[in-house]
């Protein structure tokens, strides 16, 4: 059988109160567009309030649904594992996830507690060592990761939740997101931790509803899960997730009369007041903000050459990108200069990469910066010099991060696959940018790059994006004159507005 939503197994339990476990998770999974298959390993009589009692499924059925659903299904893209109560499930579905189901991304949230109440689970804290080599995406709240690490709160307080973090990534973990919502009604926000060898970052969002709405966890899992298996990138799924869950406790779906409602579930977040702010070591915060551009740039070339400037200038392109990356290039700076010169000459934007220095003496229009180089760029100086600040950003993590520093306009990449330069990410294609897009409208201008062609440009620009970067798509064209007319008479050419 085959879907044209991507496959997401669950191994959880059914809630009676249909506020957490297997309910939560099929509709968080399908507001995420893809389409969930439950592996059912016991069943709880729930409440808002309580926990009253829970059976475990044998595991001898565990088993059967297991292998119809590896046999009769054409692929899974992504698990999500929520209460394993049973010793013996526990081993047969982590023996699947360590062969049959080997590379599937993996979402686990080992429920040790439930706010109601406690659910009994199998001996994680034994198998820890297995359950982490399988898993992409880790997710216990703070109390379940202390126990789970053998940690007491005197040794969280000396190292840190971070840290802890990095405990269970040195275990075998790909990523691990530690949950803080369960610290009180004393704390103001509800701080979410995440660590990876490669990343690690804090996300946070004030604290709505005590000690957490019903089912929070669960939809949080289940949303990470279907993004993963809708090819999101762990951090961007992070954020989305923790976005659609505060939603979710903003607006739940029951009025509740003495106990925790259940999260709400609203499908895909689309409005930027839900998304959480990132604290990110050594990344600046946030900055004063940077004069706009126009919504519209239309046609946005980049280039590496004086001589390409001036060629496409005079073919009517009206925002362009020099893009020298040789620092020691001895002509840089009188490079930049003359292709300030021939902006101003034909009024149009022209945008510096990296050397802001240089783009700050020669008066240009703006620079446009990396997320690397944000780290150590003297923003305030670019500021105050009046130039533009354009970011690169490769999904909605990044987009994130660079929309907290107010910048001129934020690129959204890549879209395709490309070969201009080695990319550390995935496409995000036409869907995500659309997504990304539309939380930015009216916010910044908006500006798509990477492998955008004649032949796919069309789909692009059904996005609203507002302009549309290139980079080979004229200079490698066996007709580049004829090739940036065809360009400027499909893209909206930014007006005269500067």
């Amino acid at each position: 059988m085959t879907s044209k939503r991507p496959l997401v197994l669950i191994a959880a339990t059914v809630d009676s109160g249909g506020g957490a476990g297997i309910t939560a998770d099929i509709l968080s999974i399908h507001d995420h567009g893809a389409w969930g298959l439950p592996l059912v390993n016991a069943v709880s009589s729930q409440s808002l309030k309580r926990v009253a009692g829970i059976e475990n499924i044998s595991a001898a059925m565990f088993s059967n649904m297991l292998d119809v659903a590896l046999s009769d299904w054409e692929e899974i893209s992504a698990v999500k594992v929520g209460l394993m109560p049973d010793r013996k499930t526990l081993d047969i579905f982590l023996t699947a996830l360590e062969t049959k189901l080997k590379g599937v991304k993996v979402v686990w949230d080992p429920v040790l507690t439930a706010t109601a109440g406690r659910l009994e689970s199998a001996d994680l804290k034994s198998n820890l060592s297995r359950i982490l080599k399988v898993t992409t995406i880790f997710t216990p709240n703070l109390p379940e990761a202390l126990e789970l690490a053998g940690w007491d709160k005197a040794r969280l307080k000396q190292d840190g939740v971070f840290e802890l973090g990095r405990f269970f990534v040195k275990m075998g973990a790909k990523n691990v997101i530690i949950k803080g919502g369960h610290l009180g009604d004393s704390v103001a926000t509800a701080d979410d931790v995440f660590v990876s060898e490669r990343l690690s970052f804090m996300m946070r969002l004030p604290k709505a509803a005590g000690d957490g709405a019903h089912g929070g966890g669960c939809a949080l899992s289940s949303a990470l899960a279907a993004l993963l298996a809708k090819d999101y990138a762990p951090e961007d799924a992070a954020v989305l997730a923790k976005a659609y869950v505060y939603h979710g406790i903003l607006d739940p779906d029951l009025q509740s009369d003495g106990g925790r409602p259940p999260v709400g579930h609203h499908g895909l977040i689309c409005s930027l007041k839900y998304f959480p702010e990132i604290f990110e070591e050594g990344f600046p915060q946030k900055a004063e903000p940077f004069p706009l551009c126009p919504t519209q740039l239309g046609l946005y070339p980049v280039v590496d050459s004086v001589e390409w400037v001036e060629t496409l200038l005079a073919m009517g392109v009206r925002t362009i990108q020099l893009r020298i990356k040789d620092k020691n290039d001895p002509q840089l700076a009188e490079k930049i200069k003359r292709s300030v010169f021939l902006s101003k000459t034909y009024k149009a934007r022209l945008f510096i990469d990296d050397h802001y220095d240089l783009a700050i003496a020669a008066g240009a229009y703006g620079v446009h910066l990396g997320m690397e180089d944000l780290r150590t760029a003297d923003l305030e100086k670019i500021r105050k010099s009046g130039l533009r600040l354009g970011v690169s950003t490769h999904g909605l993590y990044e987009m994130l991060k660079g929309l907290q520093l107010n910048p001129s306009y934020i690129a959204l990449g890549h879209i395709f696959p490309t070969k201009s330069k080695v990319m550390p990410s995935k496409p995000q294609g036409v869907e995500k940018l659309a997504h990304e897009a539309a939380l930015l409208e009216n916010v910044v201008p908006t500006v798509a790059i990477g492998g955008i062609k004649l032949h796919n440009l069309a789909d692009v620009l059904s996005t609203k994006v507002g302009s549309v970067a290139l980079i080979t798509g004229i200079t490698q064209s066996d007709d580049p004159l004829l090739t940036t007319q065809k360009w400027l008479n499909l893209c909206k050419n930014g007006g005269d507005e500067i």
